[in-house]
């Protein structure tokens, strides 16, 4: 008798074969696979838009050297990441071939008599502001903002440190707008 229950108790136990594996291992495959599926459809929405930009920024304070290492059709990278923001464009459409617009570099200081006074430095060559664009390729996202690539966010105001080739420098994005 208790030979019979042993058998009837491994008879219920249920046994694991080929069949099995398969099953799981197609279960498994699936819910990867749905992962993977809506993961690149996010990024993939994110980059659909992408079309070409100019950005215009402003550089202050700069030494006045620093021009003359910056020309048309040079990278700019981000300066912490490296990736490439952008290439550099004519400052203006009548401008060709000239990447920044220079200005003598000033400060303001208040006098005491309360007027405010603009001090160059000396001979307009120490130290130089400068204006620039650059194209770039990105976004717009539905709530105005602006991604770089479909993935960095820029703004007008924002301050960025950013490389070339040659030179480093800090750059104040004053204009994003589309390439027309």
């Amino acid at each position: 008798m208790q030979k019979s229950n042993d058998m009837e108790m491994a008879n219920r136990m249920p046994k694991f074969k080929a069949l099995d594996a398969v099953v799981i291992l197609l279960v498994l495959v699936a819910v990867v696979g749905i992962y993977f599926r809506y993961n690149l459809m996010d990024t993939f929405l994110s980059r659909k838009d992408i079309r070409d930009y100019t950005v215009s920024f402003s550089v202050k304070d700069i030494r006045y050297t620093t021009p003359n290492y910056l020309n048309v059709g040079d990278a700019i990278y981000d300066a912490s990441s490296g990736e490439q923001i952008g290439t550099l464009i004519e400052e203006s459409d009548d401008m060709s071939n000239i990447a920044l617009r220079v200005t003598p570099a000033s400060q303001f200081f208040t006098k005491d008599d309360g007027t405010i006074a603009e001090v160059f430095y000396p001979n307009d060559e120490s130290r130089v502001n400068a204006n620039g664009r650059m194209s770039c390729r990105g976004s717009y996202t539905q709530d105005g903002g602006f991604l770089l690539n479909g993935s960095q966010y820029l703004s007008a105001g924002q301050t960025i440190s950013v490389r070339t080739e040659l030179v480093t420098f800090v750059l104040t994005i004053t204009e994003i707008e589309p390439t027309v």
